[in-house]
């Protein structure tokens, strides 16, 4: 099964079910958890809040994301789990990184050579959930 999460309409792709919602809200995270039975093998987060020009603002906002993104990706997985979320660095990368430490055995930084240089994006990637 695969479940595509996204805050735009969209038009209906074959095989994915799409949930409209706000992820920092409980209820939606929950919808999430109920479309599967079990535990899953990988979480995938690229979200990004919506940017206010100020990139030190548009880090904070998108860490928290990515922050909320492990705390749920930590309930989720399975033990062998795999984790990859967008985030923008800034201020945040220090409480990113410690969240991640604290939640995965191994983790990633990577920034892909087809992002603009001037780009603060880049990506988390972890494995392996800490008991």
């Amino acid at each position: 099964k695969i479940l595509a999460i996204d805050l735009l309409k969209i038009k209906k792709i074959e095989n994915i079910q799409n949930l409209e919602g706000d992820f920092t809200n409980f209820r939606t995270q929950e919808q999430i958890r109920e479309h599967f039975d079990s535990k899953v093998d990988v979480v995938l987060s690229d979200m990004a809040a919506n940017t206010t020009g100020n990139k030190n603002i548009d880090s904070i906002k998108t860490g928290e994301l990515c922050k909320e993104s492990i705390f749920f990706a930590k309930d989720i997985l399975k033990l062998d789990g795999k984790f990859v979320a967008k985030f923008f660095l800034g201020s945040v990368f220090n409480e990113i990184i410690k969240v991640a430490k604290e939640t995965f055995k191994e983790i990633n930084i990577y920034k892909p050579k087809a992002s603009r240089k001037e780009s603060k994006e880049s990506y988390l990637i972890c494995k392996y959930l800490r008991i």
